[in-house]
């Protein structure tokens, strides 16, 4: 907990509106946002845009959202099963903006293929408002790895920003290669948490 009782909380999908709007903020600068959403100018109204129509595609498919108590910092989680596919068709589904063939889904479709095929906790998007508190990114995904390790999961993600690297490492996961599929869309690097074995609870006597 920080200072003035800050909590992680799970967020109910009637604040996704406020959701949205922070990963926005949170995204502005980032280098896949910026290749998808080349418009300086519209950016921001479409990265809100995005992340409403995503939140909305996703509720039903058992993402997980989890927040600040303070609404400043949120990321986005799933536990993905050996085999499964954590989008419809292997891919990112965003309405309107991306066609279903467009260089961003290929770029998206790409990305999967480095997945690992184990059971595993998959997050999505973790982001603060550039105003927060600083470390309350921090604060929230240590958080929220301690509940995936009261059962032994491992967490895959991804990114495409080399500056928050040390933040991953920070909190444990190995960190892959940079990984470039072309001179057109921005380099990736794959980030690893090991599973941390769930608690061990001794029998009663």
């Amino acid at each position: 907990m920080m200072d003035g009782g800050l909590k992680v909380e799970r967020v109910d999908y009637n604040e996704l509106d406020t959701v949205a709007r922070v990963l926005a903020a949170a995204y502005a600068n980032d280098p896949i946002h910026i290749w998808a959403m080349p418009n300086a100018e519209t950016r921001m109204r479409d990265a809100v845009m995005f992340f409403t129509f995503y939140f909305r595609w996703m509720q039903p498919r058992n993402w997980e959202v989890f927040a600040t108590s303070d609404r400043t910092a949120v990321l986005v989680t799933r536990l993905v099963t050996k085999g499964d596919s954590v989008y419809p068709n292997g891919v990112r589904h965003m309405p309107s903006l991306v066609r279903a063939d467009s260089p961003a889904n290929e770029y998206f479709r790409w990305i999967e293929t480095f997945r690992p095929d184990i059971d595993h906790h998959y997050t999505e998007f973790l982001g603060s408002l550039p105003d927060a508190p600083r470390g309350i990114g921090f604060f929230l995904f240590a958080n929220v790895l301690k509940i995936f390790d009261q059962d032994g999961w491992p967490v895959w993600s991804w990114s495409s920003n080399p500056l928050n690297l040390p933040f991953y490492r920070r909190l444990g996961f190995e960190i892959g290669p940079e990984l470039r599929r072309d001179d057109k869309t921005p380099p990736v690097t794959i980030i690893w948490r090991p599973a941390t074995s769930p608690p061990v609870i001794p029998e009663k006597p």
